[in-house]
């Protein structure tokens, strides 16, 4: 039924996801599916002035719909040239770098974060099932559930490849957040 999957040594859930993906494979992944979902999200901006913008390459086709004198804070080291090319005020959290994915994480990335609230953020996952939005990372993890938390509105941007996946690290249940991804009955997921 395809419910395990069989591995050396056995057998495991086949929706369990063991690697993380680098930033350089995710950037060209999916990329049509990423800006229909950046379009959509747009849509979500309204007046919000200060926005967090989680680390990851869906999240980062929401830059070019930001507003001018939006204000924006992330731990994504791949926002920072794009943010700056429009002229979009940024602050960075700082931490530690995790070069795979382009990201930083940490106490300091934590302690930073918690200086700030917002009117809304911009949250990527690498998987959805079971009603959870779920990454690889725990220190990733923490980060985003603490963005949410420090935010009036939270939108997680996922695209249907990621549907069906748990990852280590448990995001957020999805009544924390809006959802938005490409395809309008995604969003209704269980």
């Amino acid at each position: 039924r395809g419910e395990i999957k069989r591995v050396h040594g056995g057998a495991i859930l086949s929706s369990l996801e063991f690697e993380e993906k680098s930033y350089d494979k995710n950037v060209v992944t999916n990329i049509d599916s990423k800006i229909k979902i950046a379009k959509k999200a747009a849509d979500e901006i309204f007046d919000s002035k200060y926005i967090y913008l989680d680390a990851g390459t869906t999240v980062n086709q929401i830059i070019d719909y930001l507003p001018k004198d939006s204000i924006v804070i992330t731990n994504g080291i791949m926002h920072l040239e794009k943010l700056s090319k429009n002229k979009i005020k940024t602050i960075f959290l700082g931490g530690n770098i995790k070069t795979r994915t382009n990201v930083v994480v940490g106490e300091q990335t934590l302690e930073n974060l918690l200086k700030y609230n917002f009117d809304l953020c911009f949250i990527g996952a690498n998987g959805y099932c079971d009603g959870e939005f779920t990454t690889h990372d725990p220190d990733e993890a923490l980060i985003k559930n603490t963005a949410i938390k420090k935010s009036k509105r939270a939108i997680v941007l996922l695209d249907k490849s990621k549907i069906g996946k748990i990852y280590f690290s448990r995001i957020c249940k999805k009544e924390d957040v809006k959802l938005i991804t490409e395809e309008k009955w995604f969003t209704h997921l269980p």
